[in-house]
């Protein structure tokens, strides 16, 4: 304020501009904000009830919206908490609710998080998590009235509404409904309902209606900071440091093939290729004992991945098919892979077996349990590790072309450092024949990581049965190498032919 003495003799234009300066500074936000906080702390909640409602599929937008939604709920009913038993109940849920959402974007940020969340005690979290909101539109009904009889107006809220949407929401969720024609009416009446809240939280504001802030230790711009942070924080931790499966890495026993060298060189003579060989776990060489035939086969794949040289060779599959000698026909199959370059610092692999009886079921049945396990050298020594997983899978991948697709295949996924040579491993199973004249077609996808950015993380095996392809911009590839012959059947001369 301009401190000059009030002189009668002024002009009236000087007047007008003395008053003008005094007030052309509006008030600061903060100060606004300490006049009406119950007008910032319900647009606070209404602002974050639209952003944790919307899903939009792109840019992230489906975990970026929400988080701040959260945020914008916590901020608003911190302020509101001691106004009435509801905001606080409702605070307490909405605690319960961010904690929860904030977990799954950590989770969701290292590989392995579709099994995790089919796990028993977070499927009953996630069941918990879709029955708050009608604690939290309850909650906000009876706290409105309460605020609205203490304001001396008559009881009127939109909380019934959003308890009917969300219900409705659940429905079409239930029966797998995506599209617009209802999907588009139910999002308008969403906002219609908001916009009736507004109204009200308006009209108490207009009515005078004030509330006391709740105190607080922590500003809410110091709050929002740390959240990011920590949130932030967490992300690059998960991504850069937990985005791997724990392998166990054991040298291997120097006499692992101990007297195993007159079957070894049997195999040799066969035509068994010495460097899966020399891989194989003594329980795998010794179920070839018996062996009459060997068939190989050898293929190279460069990365295709839009960056690398086309023809240089990164990776080599190489199968092997062992016949057993017996009564009726068998075969121990194995699929070895050999990486040429160095792995990623961080990431996932994955093979994908198609064993024969997959696409033979005539011809051929399993006999026996699919085995092996990944190896790599370093400082001369080599070390070997199970496989993190080796099962068979059921599940269901939607394809543009067939749609919805039900399978169950074999996956075995695995981890590698970065460090150290020859980066290898294999997995081996045994058929035998049900029906003469059948082919052997066995398959190996080999699945692995182009980079590390990614969310959600998944691993190469979510990836795959996920029904992802090579798609430019994709963090997985898969190279296929099948293994395919006739195999030989003896005719009436008693020498080998092709069966047909």
């Amino acid at each position: 304020m301009d401190d000059r003495r009030f002189d009668p003799k002024l002009e009236e234009f000087e007047l007008d501009s003395l008053l003008s300066e005094s007030l052309s500074a509006p008030p600061d936000d903060d100060i606004l904000t300490e006049i009406t906080p119950w007008r910032q702390a319900m647009n606070r909640i209404l602002t974050g009830l639209a952003l944790t409602t919307i899903h939009l599929n792109f840019l992230w937008l489906d975990y970026l919206l929400p988080a701040i939604g959260f945020v914008q709920l916590l901020l608003g009913l911190r302020v509101l908490r001691r106004e009435n038993g509801f905001f606080k109940t409702w605070w307490a849920v909405n605690l319960a609710r961010s904690g929860w959402f904030f977990f799954c974007l950590l989770r969701q940020a290292v590989p392995g998080s579709q099994a995790f969340f089919e796990l028993s005690p977070l499927r009953a979290l996630g069941l918990v998590n879709i029955l708050l909101p009608f604690v939290q539109f309850f909650c906000l009904w009876q706290g409105l009235r309460a605020v609205q009889r203490k304001a001396g107006l008559p009881p009127e809220a939109g909380g019934p509404g959003l308890i009917i949407w969300q219900l409705i929401v659940l429905g079409l969720a239930y029966i797998g409904y995506s599209g617009w024609l209802l999907g588009l009416p139910v999002l308008i009446a969403y906002f219609c309902i908001l916009y009736l809240l507004y109204c009200i939280s308006k009209e108490l504001d207009e009515a005078g209606y004030s509330v006391q802030p709740a105190p607080v230790r922590v500003t809410d711009r110091v709050l929002v900071r740390s959240i990011a942070a920590a949130l932030i924080a967490g992300l690059a931790v998960c991504i850069l440091f937990l985005n791997r499966l724990p392998m166990d890495w054991q040298p291997v026993d120097s006499a692992e093939h101990s007297q195993l060298a007159e079957l070894e060189a049997q195999l040799l003579a066969l035509g068994f290729p010495e460097e899966v060989l020399s891989d194989l776990a003594r329980s795998d060489i010794l179920a070839c004992e018996g062996a009459v035939r060997v068939v190989s086969d050898v293929s190279g794949y460069p990365r295709d991945d839009y960056r690398g040289a086309p023809d240089e060779v990164t990776l080599q599959i190489t199968g092997v098919a062992v016949e057993l000698a017996g009564e009726r026909e068998k075969w121990r199959i194995f699929h070895h892979f050999e990486l040429l370059e160095r792995p990623p610092l961080m990431g996932t692999y994955a093979i994908q077996l198609w064993p024969a009886w997959r696409s033979c079921p005539e011809g051929w049945a399993p006999s026996g349990e699919v085995t092996g396990r990944v190896l790599y050298d370093r400082d001369g020594t080599a070390y070997q590790s199970t496989y993190w997983s080796l099962d068979s899978q059921t599940f269901t991948s939607d394809s543009i072309f067939f749609g919805p697709q039900t399978s169950t295949d074999i996956f075995a996924s695995f981890s590698l450092p970065h460090g150290g040579a020859r980066h290898r491993g294999y997995v081996t199973y045994e058929t035998a024949e049900s029906r003469d004249g059948w082919i052997i077609d066995s398959w190996c996808n080999f699945i692995q990581p182009t980079g590390w950015l990614q969310y959600p993380v998944f691993s190469a095996q979510e990836w795959r049965m996920a029904g992802r392809w090579n798609w430019e911009g994709q963090p997985f590839l898969c190279y296929q190498s099948a293994l395919q012959f006739y195999p030989p059947t003896v005719d009436e001369e008693g020498t080998f032919g092709a069966s047909r």
